[in-house]
């Protein structure tokens, strides 16, 4: 998990909890079964009903944002493609074959296999770029189940609180009752705000920035390929993809 997950998890637990246990509450109180099952349960039915399944499996998998170290490094991609580069140079795009076959990454293995064809370089950034299009949607729509998520969960923290007050109301004469109702009530809602606003926008916000790490590498293999495509010097295809690397 990366290092600042850990330690925001615990700084939003501790802000909360110690909030509470400081202005005299105790900690059984924000522990309730009912409303979590009313946050959580309302939560991913919503979500359920309004996505297909690929999708959601995808936002789930997309979840693994919050253990990642970051974005792969750039530096050995553009030492492959300076490889690549300077193989075709000397020995023609036919020789580019075993690197296309053995490569595992889908976007890189489509473009190696173009430049063996011999493709046009502008025909191959039409392709490639067609491709990251296609990426770029289906990886924002999978990433926004997280956003929906954050949405739901509040709404189902009032719903939970207005069904502890219709128990409230209906046990007025029974002053015994009306404290489980009124937990309901107030904890629904505190988990409802807490959970969006601690972890499920937070993660969404991840995930999206995530994506535009990956589309900017993307792009950057783009200019790479074509670069090569185009038979240009080993340095211009360098120069063109370290446009592409913060400093």
């Amino acid at each position: 998990m990366m290092k600042s997950t850990i330690p925001a998890l615990l700084l939003a637990l501790v802000a909360v909890v110690g909030g509470h246990l400081l202005d005299g509450g105790e900690l059984g109180t924000l522990l309730h079964g009912t409303a979590l099952l009313i946050v959580v349960g309302g939560s991913a039915s919503a979500i359920l009903l309004q996505t297909p399944r690929p999708v959601i499996r995808r936002g789930l998998e997309l979840a693994r944002c919050l253990r990642d170290e970051g974005s792969d490094p750039v530096e050995p991609l553009i030492e492959d493609m300076l490889g690549y580069s300077r193989l075709t140079r000397r020995d023609g795009f036919l020789a580019l074959e075993p690197a296309a076959l053995s490569e595992s990454e889908p976007f890189q293995r489509l473009a190696l296999e173009m430049l063996v064809d011999g493709v046009e370089p502008e025909e191959l950034r039409k392709t490639l770029s067609l491709d990251l299009e296609t990426f770029e949607s289906r990886e924002r729509q999978a990433g926004r189940i997280w956003e929906s998520a954050g949405a739901y969960a509040p709404t189902m923290g009032i719903l939970g609180a207005v069904m502890g007050l219709i128990q409230v109301m209906q046990n007025l004469s029974e002053p015994s009752a009306l404290g489980s109702g009124i937990a309901v009530a107030f904890v629904s809602t505190l988990y409802g705000v807490g959970f969006a606003n601690l972890f499920l926008l937070p993660l969404a916000n991840r995930i999206k920035a995530h994506i535009v790490e990956e589309v900017r590498g993307r792009r950057m293999l783009i200019e790479g390929f074509c670069a090569v495509a185009a038979g240009n010097n080993p340095r211009v295809v360098e120069r063109r993809m370290r446009g592409y690397v913060r400093a």
